[in-house]
């Protein structure tokens, strides 16, 4: 089970699946739950009222693998966030907590990393916390999907190279023959 060194947590993507505590958002439980994640679902083991409770989620329903960045204006400390983001906030589950951000390419890193090994979307959570996808769109194109290619005009009508060799075919009418049968009978 993994475990969380003071405040940081950071857990491996290519270690799945993977069982750890951690302090979720959502109604305050004197216990510390359970998460069981793997590619396929997550299982959350939790006190809710006082009622030991387990939620199995698939990972599809999640949002995605979004990142979450939030300075201390006292001490200036920056926390990153990297959690596995669903609709209701008390499903969230966190994946990777800093409390220095220190070299921030890890973070993205790992941030990447998560996305691929779940196959989610990744997000960003901005400070008024609004989410976005990190790539903006222009127009109706997205930046960084590649576009299909296309063959060039001049060559949509040629036969392929292997073909050139051999003869087209003859295209015939063909005579259609009518008439009447005849059944010869005793």
């Amino acid at each position: 089970m993994a475990q969380a060194s003071g405040n940081d947590l950071r857990l491996d993507p290519f270690a799945l699946p993977v069982r750890y505590e951690a302090t979720l958002a959502g109604p305050a439980s004197a216990t510390t739950p359970a998460v069981y994640l793997d590619r396929e679902q997550a299982i959350i083991k939790r006190r809710l009222g006082g009622i030991p409770t387990t939620l199995s989620t698939p990972v599809s329903a999640f949002r995605g693998v979004a990142v979450r960045m939030s300075g201390d204006p006292e001490t200036g400390a920056v926390r990153t966030i990297v959690e596995l983001m669903h609709r209701d906030p008390a499903m969230s589950l966190p994946l990777v907590v800093v409390e220095d951000l220190g070299n921030g390419e890890d973070v993205a890193a790992d941030w990447q990393a998560w996305g691929r090994a779940l196959g989610l979307p990744l997000l960003i959570v901005d400070g008024d916390g609004t989410v976005r996808a990190p790539l903006e769109q222009l127009g109706s194109l997205v930046v960084g999907d590649p576009k299909a290619r296309r063959a060039p005009a001049s060559i949509t009508r040629r036969r392929p190279r292997f073909l050139k060799r051999r003869k087209t075919g003859f295209y015939n009418e063909v005579e259609t023959l009518s008439g009447r049968e005849i059944i010869a009978r005793d």
